[in-house]
Formats: C-alpha cells, structure tokens, sequence
C-alpha cells in the first residue's frame, strides 16, 4: 500500500537505481512456515518483489528454450500437477513390461542452503552475456548473488521459540560463506531451476535416461532394470558432487514400482493412485479445527471470512484429491465432520455474504437434512 500510494515515483527511483547499478536488496522479513515441516521463509521487501518481476521473465526468455521438458516446478504450464501425471505415465510404460520394473528417487540434502552463489553467478554470467541482455538486468543478477541475505538485513516476524523450531543445519544465517539462497524469493526460485539444469542435462544427455523428472530438488528415474538405476545413482552422486558442491539425502528410495512412488502429495502405483496419508490427516484436522472454533451451541457461528477459510479448505483438498483414486475417501471425510454440510450449503450464499458485518448461522443437525 505503501509503495502503491506514490506508484510512479517509486517505480522510477528503481529504474534510476537499476540504470545506476547502484540498486541492493532491501532488508527481508523472516517467518516460520510450522507445515508440513519448520522451515525460515525470507518474504522480500516490496520494492524487491517488483525488481524480482522485472528481471525474472528476462532470464526465461532465454533459459525456458535451454530446460528440459521434465522440469516441472516453477514453469508456466508445469506444476504439480503436471509432473504427477507425467510420472504416471512413466510408471505404466514400465510397468506394462516384463519384471514390473523399478524406481530410484533421490532428494538433495538441505538443498538452498547449499546452492554455491559464486558457481551459480558463472553459469548465469556466461549465458546472459551470450543472450545479450541488457547491463541493468545483470548488475541486478549480481546483486541478487553477491551477499547473503543476513548481511542485506532481516526483520524476524517470528517468536524465539518458533526459530528454535527449524533445525540449526536448515537455517540460512548457518550456512556456509559463499553458500545459500533464501526461500519465498521469485528469484531464487527461478536460480534453483538453473543451477538443477545442470544435473537436467546430465541425466538425460550423458546418462542417456529417458524417464526422468525433477521437481525442485526432488527427482525420480524409472527403469526396467534395477542395475541400471543403481548405476546412475553412483554417476549422480559423483556429479552433483564435483560439479555443483551438492550431495543426496541418506533416504534414497531404490525399489520397485508395485511399493509406490512417494511424490507431491501422492502415491502413484502401477494400477492406481492414492492421496499421501499426511495429506488427509492435515485436512482431517483443519476440518475439525474448524469446527470446534466455531461450534456453540448447537450452531455454527461464523462471519463471511470464516466460511471463505473453509470453502478453501475443503476446495483445496478436493481438488488435490480429484488427481488421484481417492474420491470415495475423501467423501467419508466430509461426512465424518459436521461443517461439510455447512460447507455445502453456505457456498451458494457468499455473493450475498460479501462486505456483510454479521455473522452466520447454521445448525449442526441439519447434516441429515440437508
């Protein structure tokens, strides 16, 4: 708001910074994100949230021709989604074979704090100088990759404990000089993509591997022959460890397709796919959170903010379900607690809901009604 009040006179001050080459980021604000897991979330001043917008879509233009087509995380026409049913396809195409065939799925260890911003700045610095782009656009590259965040300033939104909460090992300030790129930043999003494509052309040009994905730092091969997946684990080891200073998490998963493929919230097997147990239990205990905030007496007391929160809710879960075999599971969900039937009617009603100060009431028992 801040910003948007004198829009213009901002907008300029950056161009003449980014002209100048005198522009930095600004002091972050630092939160702790409590799900699934504890992790520091570094929100980037506004005005560095425009610069990150600006000189993002430059880099794509000439990165998305380089990319591999199996690299699904932070792509326009990519996603989640996206890479769950591309993996389904790779699991029946081997799976349709003799001997059932096998998956090996590897994680990188504590992978943005360990992202080498010198090495990363080299292969951007070599490939936007051939692109042409402009010298603002690559003094913000420098800009962006020069310091670690802690020395750029951070103001912590977050309670001691809540800090003490995220493992010392997964904390940016912890990480080791030159090393580290902060999480919730467009940028190092879009860095993480390019420092990854590395490994991208790797895999799919030296060790020949047809079915392959990667999402972020998360990636699975499919293979017929176990042997051959064991093959690659070694030659990929070595590489993230010669090439980009990285090395895997202990838990790496060499097995067969019929165990199922743990990836993005979901199950994937052979024949079916199934909604990740961790999933449904986070909805199972939104919804009763939910209801019992709101609960009194008899009836749902809830303002039109309130039912938004849960249309998301359960939208949201509905719509990560609908991706797998997993409908009859989440209406027994639904049933099981109350607010589904207020959930359900309340929908219809939310234009007439919209700017009003009042609060909303729906009795419990309406469930068998309704």
């Amino acid at each position: 708001m801040v910003f948007d009040a004198q829009w213009a006179e901002h907008l300029i001050d950056l161009q003449r910074q980014l002209n100048a080459g005198v522009w930095k980021p600004l002091p972050t604000t630092c939160f702790i994100a409590q799900r699934p897991k504890a992790r520091q979330i570094h929100a980037p001043h506004f005005s560095d949230r425009v610069v990150h917008h600006w000189l993002v879509p430059q880099l794509e233009r000439i990165y998305e021709p380089r990319f591999i087509h199996d690299s699904y995380a932070n792509r326009r026409g990519k996603g989640t989604h996206a890479a769950v049913e591309r993996l389904k396809g790779f699991v029946r195409q081997v799976a349709s074979g003799q001997g059932g065939g096998w998956y090996l799925q590897l994680d990188v260890h504590n992978f943005f704090n360990s992202i080498h911003r010198p090495t990363l700045y080299r292969m951007l610095k070599e490939t936007m100088a051939k692109a042409g782009l402009s010298d603002p656009a690559r003094r913000a590259v420098h800009a962006l990759l020069r310091r670690p965040v802690h020395d750029q300033g951070i103001i912590h939104r977050s309670t001691a404990e809540e800090r003490e909460r995220v493992p010392a090992h997964k904390r940016l300030e912890n990480a080791a000089p030159g090393f580290g790129l902060p999480i919730g930043n467009l940028s190092s999003q879009f860095f993480a993509n390019v420092y990854l494509d590395a490994l991208d052309q790797f895999v799919k040009h030296e060790l020949k591997a047809c079915r392959y994905l990667r999402y972020v730092d998360d990636f699975v091969l499919v293979h017929r022959d176990r042997a051959v997946l064991a093959g690659w684990q070694t030659q990929i080891e070595e590489f993230l460890a010669t090439t980009l200073r990285l090395k895997l998490k202990a838990d790496i998963r060499l097995r067969p397709l019929s165990a199922g493929i743990d990836f993005l919230g979901y199950v994937i097997y052979p024949t079916h796919t199934r909604v990740r147990a961790r999933v449904l239990k986070h909805a199972d205990q939104s919804l009763r959170a939910w209801h019992q905030e709101h609960a009194v007496l008899g009836h749902y007391v809830a303002t039109p903010a309130d039912v938004r929160a849960l249309t998301s809710s359960v939208a949201s879960y509905q719509g990560h379900t609908k991706h797998a075999n997993a409908r009859r599971v989440m209406d027994r969900m639904l049933r099981r607690h109350p607010c589904a039937t207020f959930f359900a009617v309340t929908t219809a009603f939310h234009p007439l809901l919209e700017g009003k100060k009042l609060t909303f009431k729906r009795p419990i028992h309406m469930e068998r009604a309704a």
